[in-house]
């Protein structure tokens, strides 16, 4: 029974992530996702939140490789004014297998997100006032 309390909120997040298409969230606290697996992002790559909310990203892959996020696209890191603090040097954000981070857009504006181990993975964070 503990493995399957365990289990649920996975499978809704990876129901939510193969959905596909545009998120949206509203309201303070609420928080869309991003899931990694192996060395491409699956499902949503293209997210909409208001400044202030969170988007989570996980490597919901535990048998999958590490990643290192950052602004910019094709697995080059390009500066983005208002992006969050952990976007805001080439080293970026890094995640092991299995890791899952929130991280929080606080500025209106369009934020290309990609991997600097894996460059085909593209992802689209826009925030609105």
């Amino acid at each position: 029974m503990r493995k399957l309390a365990l289990a649920l909120p996975l499978i809704a997040v990876l129901l939510l992530a193969a959905c596909g298409g545009t998120t949206t969230t509203s309201g303070g606290g609420n928080s869309s996702t991003i899931t990694m697996a192996g060395s491409s992002f699956t499902g949503n790559t293209s997210i909409t939140v208001k400044a202030g909310q969170a988007v989570t990203f996980a490597d919901t892959d535990g048998g999958g490789g590490t990643h290192n996020l950052v602004t910019g696209t094709n697995g080059q890191f390009a500066a983005a004014t208002g992006a969050p603090t952990e976007f805001a040097a080439s080293s970026g954000v890094n995640f092991s297998p299995g890791d899952t981070k929130q991280i929080v857009f606080p500025n209106a504006g369009t934020y290309n997100i990609t991997c600097t181990i894996h460059p085909s993975m593209q992802a689209t964070i826009t925030v609105t006032p």
